[in-house]
C-alpha cells in the first residue's frame, strides 16, 4: 500500500483517504503515519476512526452509514477535522448537509457494492438536487470522469478506478487527464 500511495502522490494526488476497514487499530495507524509522511504537504483523511485521524494530525475524517454522526464527530475533535459523509442511493430524497464534504454512491455498481439496481446512474445524479461539496463516487473510471462531474457534482472519488490491476498511479494519471485537471 505503501508504494501505491508514492505512486499516486509522484502522479499528481494532492491526497489521500485511507479506507481499510480490515485493518485493526494498531495496523491503521501505522499506515495513517506512512501516509502522513508521503502527503506532508497535501491533504490525508481516515474512513471512520477519528481516534486513528487525530493521533496523526489528519485534515479529515470520513463517516459512513454505521459511523458517528457528522455533528458528534466535529464536536469530538473540536472542529479541527473536516468531516465527510457517505449517502447512498437509497438515500437519495433524504439528503442532509450536516458534514464538510459527502460521497454519493454508488454512481454505477462496483465489485464491493453491486447494488442491485440501486445504482443512481447518470439519470440519479441528474435529477438529483446536488448541495456543493458532493462528490460521486462507485463505479468511476476514466471513461466515466466527465460524464459524472457534468451533472454539477465537485468531484469523483475512485478507489478501483485508481487502485486495480497494481498501477495505481498510471490508473490516477488517466482519471486526472480524462478529468481535465
Amino acid at each position: 500500500m505503501l508504494r501505491e500511495l508514492s505512486d499516486i502522490k509522484s502522479a499528481g494526488a494532492g491526497g489521500v483517504l485511507l479506507r481499510e476497514p480490515s485493518l485493526s487499530d494498531t495496523e491503521l495507524l501505522d499506515l495513517a503515519r506512512a501516509a502522513r509522511e508521503i502527503f506532508h504537504d497535501g491533504w490525508l483523511g481516515v474512513h471512520d476512526r477519528s481516534h486513528v485521524a487525530m493521533s496523526v494530525c489528519a485534515d479529515g475524517i470520513h463517516l459512513g452509514f454505521k459511523s458517528l454522526a457528522p455533528e458528534v464527530a466535529k464536536e469530538l475533535s473540536g472542529l479541527k477535522l473536516c468531516i465527510g459523509h457517505s449517502q447512498h442511493a437509497a438515500e437519495l430524497n433524504q439528503l442532509t448537509m450536516a458534514a464538510d464534504y459527502r460521497f454519493l454512491s454508488p454512481v454505477y455498481p462496483t465489485l464491493s457494492k453491486p447494488a442491485g439496481g440501486q445504482a443512481l446512474g447518470l439519470s440519479g445524479l441528474r435529477s438529483a438536487s446536488m448541495p456543493e461539496r458532493t462528490w460521486a463516487l462507485g463505479g468511476i473510471g476514466p471513461d466515466e470522469v466527465r460524464e459524472v462531474l457534468a451533472c454539477g457534482l465537485a468531484g469523483v472519488a475512485a478507489i478501483s478506478g485508481v487502485f486495480s490491476g497494481g498501477r495505481a498511479g498510471s490508473n490516477l494519471e488517466a482519471m486526472l487527464r480524462a478529468s481535465g485537471a
